[in-house]
């Protein structure tokens, strides 16, 4: 693949199949403006006899908080004349209203969210065009390995990426688990196992929760934001906090 051609990954949710424009139907990427801005949810507060207006967007959650973001690949190729239909309905029949996640071969470590319809194909002769877009798709990208998996150095961009791979934590009495900053705050799961005390609880700025053995969620811990975040633990068990960076 000529390093100045690029092409689109694209991995469908329902099915679990992984297709890719150029390698599976020959369609390279054609625009450079392919990732809209993401959209800031805001609220704003007019008081009467008061200049201006009252800046509450980040009253509720105290950070910023985006809704979605738009995305249109524009792909084209030349083929035979009479494959352009063939092309267009298998896009069509596996792709189109569904669920996917995008990764883009200039951007590998990181996929793109939501749902893809194919839209405006038009062919002139041998060459066809047609767009790939998502009009609601969550705001940010998402990093391809979750911390649980292992960290992988081919996608990864050293000069912007984040190592989110946090290994399983043994802890006996009392430990702490230390997770990376990033740029996306996300809820993690805290996966424990190998229970041997009575009880075994999580810390997290300064309010105590109530761990069991599997799967463990809890809403008011946050992780992957602009800080590192440390995790104190009571208890004798194993312990992995699985989750997925992103960025904007």
């Amino acid at each position: 693949m000529n390093e100045l051609t690029y092409g689109v990954s694209i991995y469908v949710e329902d099915s679990g199949k992984t297709y890719h424009t150029l390698n599976d139907w020959d369609c390279a990427l054609g625009n450079n403006n392919y990732i809209g801005d993401p959209e800031l949810e805001t609220t704003y507060i007019s008081v009467p006899g008061r200049n201006g207006l009252i800046d509450a967007s980040e009253a509720v959650s105290g950070r910023r908080i985006y809704k979605k973001r738009s995305l249109a690949f524009n792909l084209g190729a030349k083929n035979q004349r009479l494959s352009w239909d063939g092309i267009i309905s298998a896009l069509r029949n596996n792709v189109h209203g569904r669920v996917c996640r995008l990764t883009l071969d200039n951007d590998p470590g990181y996929f793109w969210k939501g749902r893809v319809y194919v839209e405006g194909f038009d062919r002139f002769r041998e060459l066809g065009t047609f767009t790939l877009s998502v009009p609601v798709a969550d705001p940010y990208k998402y990093d391809v390995n979750s911390s649980a998996e292992p960290w992988l150095w081919d996608p990864f961009n050293f000069e912007t990426g984040v190592i989110t791979q946090t290994d399983a934590t043994i802890i006996t009495g009392s430990g702490t688990v230390t997770v990376n900053h990033g740029h996306m705050l996300t809820c993690p799961t805290l996966v424990v196992s190998d229970l041997l005390s009575a009880t075994f609880t999580v810390t997290y700025d300064g309010k105590t929760f109530p761990l069991v053995v599997g799967t463990n969620i809890v809403p008011s811990i946050l992780v992957g934001g602009e800080e590192d975040v440390t995790l104190s633990f009571t208890g004798s068990a194993t312990v992995q906090v699985v989750y997925r960076g992103g960025s904007l």
